[in-house]
């Protein structure tokens, strides 16, 4: 019971740092642009709030699983499956933060600064194979794959290890929904290019909002950082989605 209340806590405290985030996006961008620019200067921006939030959200993901990794006493495919999780945020992780040049801002080495877009140490800012594929992956593995274990786990009445492994605790799932809820919008009118553009110019040269793309983009969340704020949610995922593992590792660890 201890625990349950330690996550709810966990989620209520997310849950409305996402409604607060959006508040302030909204406030800052179609009220007052200049007071926030003030107060909130860093919040969304690289290595400000959120960005720093997702780091810390994501190591205590890797510590976590890195703990269950040294339970396992031989290889098998859920420990396989642990060894890749970890891997893979360590990718992540490091990605994010561009391998440690974000907080100790060493300079470059010269190949990263001729084929990195933003001349950093990263791949991600290299070419969309390193960017956009990961995470189109990522994506859907927050946004859909809970959903659809616990759909197949409904159909065939399957309670094996797989599925602890993906789904380790239903709670997942408002993440997920969460994460396509704010998703979901932009991905329409991405699709189906939608928008109308931003600007118009005046006859007196001068340019002026134009009202369908502010409509649009309240609607498609697009007066946050939207691709922030995904990535904060991705990384709540994987820092739920530590916790419960190691909630159910006794089921997951029997030979």
């Amino acid at each position: 019971m201890y625990k349950l209340k330690k996550i709810n806590f966990l989620y209520s405290c997310f849950f409305l740092l996402v409604i607060l985030s959006l508040i302030q996006g909204y406030y800052c961008k179609y009220i007052e642009g200049h007071v926030c620019s003030e107060l909130f200067e860093n919040y969304w921006k690289e290595s400000g709030f959120i960005e720093n939030l997702q780091v810390i959200f994501v190591l205590i993901s890797i510590i976590l699983l890195i703990k269950i990794k040294f339970e396992f006493k031989k290889l098998n495919f859920i420990h396989l499956f642990i060894i890749i999780k970890i891997f893979a945020l360590t990718y992540y992780l490091g990605e994010e933060i561009s391998w440690g040049q974000h907080f100790f801002k060493w300079n470059s080495p010269i190949i990263f600064q001729e084929i990195n877009n933003q001349k950093e140490t990263n791949l991600h800012n290299i070419s969309n194979l390193f960017d956009q594929l990961p995470r189109a992956l990522v994506f859907f593995w927050c946004a859909f794959s809970v959903i659809l274990i616990n759909f197949i786990r409904l159909k065939t009445k399957n309670s094996n290890k797989f599925f602890l492994l993906v789904s380790p605790n239903k709670k997942l799932i408002y993440i997920s929904l969460l994460l396509l809820a704010l998703s979901f919008p932009d991905i329409i009118v991405d699709k189906f290019n939608l928008h109308p553009g931003h600007y118009e110019k005046l006859d007196t040269g001068g340019t002026k909002d134009i009202y369908a793309a502010v409509i649009i983009d309240m609607f498609t969340f697009n007066f946050v950082r939207l691709s922030e704020l995904q990535e904060l949610i991705f990384s709540f995922y994987f820092l739920s989605y530590s916790i419960f593992i190691n909630q159910i590792k006794e089921k997951i660890l029997i030979n």
